[in-house]
Protein backbone atom coordinates (compact mmCIF):
# COMPACT_ATOMS: atom_id res chain seq x y z
CA UNK A 1 0.00 0.00 0.00
CA UNK A 2 1.45 3.61 -1.07
CA UNK A 3 1.32 6.33 1.96
CA UNK A 4 -1.45 8.97 1.07
CA UNK A 5 1.06 12.27 0.42
CA UNK A 6 0.30 15.16 2.91
CA UNK A 7 0.62 17.82 0.77
CA UNK A 8 -0.47 16.50 -3.18
CA UNK A 9 -3.53 18.67 -2.99
CA UNK A 10 -1.50 21.57 -3.08
CA UNK A 11 -1.28 20.85 -6.70
CA UNK A 12 -3.37 21.28 -9.03
CA UNK A 13 -3.56 20.05 -12.26
CA UNK A 14 -6.75 18.48 -15.09
CA UNK A 15 -9.50 19.76 -13.29
CA UNK A 16 -8.51 23.75 -14.44
CA UNK A 17 -8.20 23.22 -17.87
CA UNK A 18 -10.87 24.81 -19.34
CA UNK A 19 -11.72 24.87 -23.12
CA UNK A 20 -13.14 28.67 -23.37
CA UNK A 21 -14.13 29.21 -27.33
CA UNK A 22 -12.98 32.36 -27.88
CA UNK A 23 -9.40 31.59 -26.72
CA UNK A 24 -7.25 29.66 -28.75
CA UNK A 25 -6.23 25.98 -27.37
CA UNK A 26 -7.01 25.41 -23.65
CA UNK A 27 -7.31 27.93 -20.66
CA UNK A 28 -5.77 27.16 -16.95
CA UNK A 29 -8.49 28.64 -15.11
CA UNK A 30 -8.89 28.60 -11.31
CA UNK A 31 -11.76 31.35 -10.72
CA UNK A 32 -13.70 29.00 -7.78
CA UNK A 33 -11.83 28.84 -4.94
CA UNK A 34 -10.03 25.84 -6.31
CA UNK A 35 -6.56 27.60 -5.09
CA UNK A 36 -7.84 27.67 -1.40
CA UNK A 37 -6.54 30.89 -0.84
CA UNK A 38 -7.30 34.87 -1.69
CA UNK A 39 -6.39 35.32 -4.79
CA UNK A 40 -7.99 33.83 -8.48
CA UNK A 41 -6.05 33.16 -11.98
CA UNK A 42 -6.61 32.58 -15.12
CA UNK A 43 -4.29 32.14 -18.31
CA UNK A 44 -5.41 32.12 -22.14
CA UNK A 45 -3.67 32.52 -25.60
CA UNK A 46 -4.73 34.42 -27.52
CA UNK A 47 -4.06 34.53 -31.29
CA UNK A 48 -7.16 36.59 -33.08
CA UNK A 49 -8.82 40.26 -32.19
CA UNK A 50 -10.89 40.42 -29.27
CA UNK A 51 -12.08 42.63 -26.94
CA UNK A 52 -13.85 42.99 -23.68
CA UNK A 53 -16.10 46.38 -23.94
CA UNK A 54 -18.48 46.29 -20.84
CA UNK A 55 -16.09 49.21 -18.45
CA UNK A 56 -16.52 47.72 -14.64
CA UNK A 57 -14.55 47.76 -11.29
CA UNK A 58 -14.33 45.20 -8.69
CA UNK A 59 -14.08 45.27 -5.16
CA UNK A 60 -10.44 43.52 -4.80
CA UNK A 61 -7.11 43.90 -6.90
CA UNK A 62 -7.12 42.72 -10.46
CA UNK A 63 -3.57 42.10 -12.55
CA UNK A 64 -4.38 41.67 -16.10
CA UNK A 65 -0.81 40.61 -18.02
CA UNK A 66 -0.36 40.87 -21.35
CA UNK A 67 2.88 38.74 -22.50
CA UNK A 68 4.16 37.83 -25.78
CA UNK A 69 4.24 34.42 -26.66
CA UNK A 70 7.75 33.34 -27.71
CA UNK A 71 9.34 32.26 -24.03
CA UNK A 72 12.65 33.56 -26.01
CA UNK A 73 11.71 36.88 -26.04
CA UNK A 74 8.60 37.71 -23.92
CA UNK A 75 8.73 41.42 -24.06
CA UNK A 76 8.11 41.27 -28.09
CA UNK A 77 4.03 41.29 -27.51
CA UNK A 78 3.27 40.91 -31.09
CA UNK A 79 -0.06 42.61 -30.49
CA UNK A 80 -1.57 46.03 -30.14
CA UNK A 81 -3.79 46.33 -26.95
CA UNK A 82 -5.96 49.29 -26.13
CA UNK A 83 -7.22 49.46 -22.82
CA UNK A 84 -9.23 51.70 -21.06
CA UNK A 85 -8.55 52.56 -17.16
CA UNK A 86 -10.99 55.47 -15.44
CA UNK A 87 -11.97 56.58 -18.52
CA UNK A 88 -8.04 57.19 -20.06
CA UNK A 89 -7.23 55.48 -23.16
CA UNK A 90 -3.62 53.56 -23.15
CA UNK A 91 -2.11 51.62 -26.06
CA UNK A 92 -0.33 48.97 -25.05
CA UNK A 93 2.18 47.45 -27.69
CA UNK A 94 4.97 45.91 -25.45
CA UNK A 95 4.60 43.16 -22.80
CA UNK A 96 3.52 44.04 -19.80
CA UNK A 97 0.93 44.21 -16.56
CA UNK A 98 -1.78 46.66 -15.90
CA UNK A 99 -2.45 46.34 -12.09
CA UNK A 100 -5.98 47.40 -11.41
CA UNK A 101 -6.85 49.41 -8.13
CA UNK A 102 -10.08 48.05 -6.36
CA UNK A 103 -12.99 50.03 -7.36
CA UNK A 104 -10.95 51.70 -10.41
CA UNK A 105 -12.80 51.31 -13.70
CA UNK A 106 -11.66 49.81 -16.55
CA UNK A 107 -12.28 48.58 -19.87
CA UNK A 108 -13.04 48.22 -22.98
CA UNK A 109 -9.82 46.12 -23.63
CA UNK A 110 -9.19 45.50 -27.31
CA UNK A 111 -6.56 43.28 -28.42
CA UNK A 112 -5.91 44.06 -32.29
CA UNK A 113 -3.27 43.71 -34.88
CA UNK A 114 -1.87 39.84 -33.58
CA UNK A 115 1.24 39.04 -35.32
CA UNK A 116 1.41 35.81 -33.43
CA UNK A 117 -0.08 34.17 -30.20
CA UNK A 118 -0.31 36.24 -26.94
CA UNK A 119 -0.51 35.04 -23.37
CA UNK A 120 -2.99 36.85 -21.65
CA UNK A 121 -3.21 36.36 -17.24
CA UNK A 122 -5.39 37.14 -15.26
CA UNK A 123 -4.57 37.37 -11.59
CA UNK A 124 -7.18 38.73 -9.09
CA UNK A 125 -6.61 39.03 -5.29
CA UNK A 126 -10.17 37.32 -4.64
CA UNK A 127 -11.08 33.81 -3.88
CA UNK A 128 -13.91 33.57 -5.98
CA UNK A 129 -14.24 35.66 -9.18
CA UNK A 130 -17.39 35.59 -11.71
CA UNK A 131 -16.64 36.46 -15.42
CA UNK A 132 -19.34 38.79 -17.24
CA UNK A 133 -19.52 36.18 -19.50
CA UNK A 134 -17.89 35.69 -23.03
CA UNK A 135 -17.43 38.85 -25.50
CA UNK A 136 -20.30 39.75 -27.61
CA UNK A 137 -19.96 37.95 -31.31
CA UNK A 138 -19.15 40.93 -32.81
CA UNK A 139 -16.49 41.91 -30.08
CA UNK A 140 -14.07 39.62 -31.77
CA UNK A 141 -14.38 40.18 -35.09
CA UNK A 142 -11.63 39.73 -37.70
CA UNK A 143 -9.63 43.88 -37.82
CA UNK A 144 -11.00 45.82 -35.21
Amino acid sequence: MVAKKKYAKCILSKKLIREIPYYTGKSLVAHDGELNADCSMAYHCISKPISFDEPHSHNFVEMLCFIGGNPKNIMDLGAEVVFYLGGEKHVITQSAVVAIPKGLVHCPIIIRKIKKPIVFLEVSLTRIWKPAGAPKKEAYRAGF
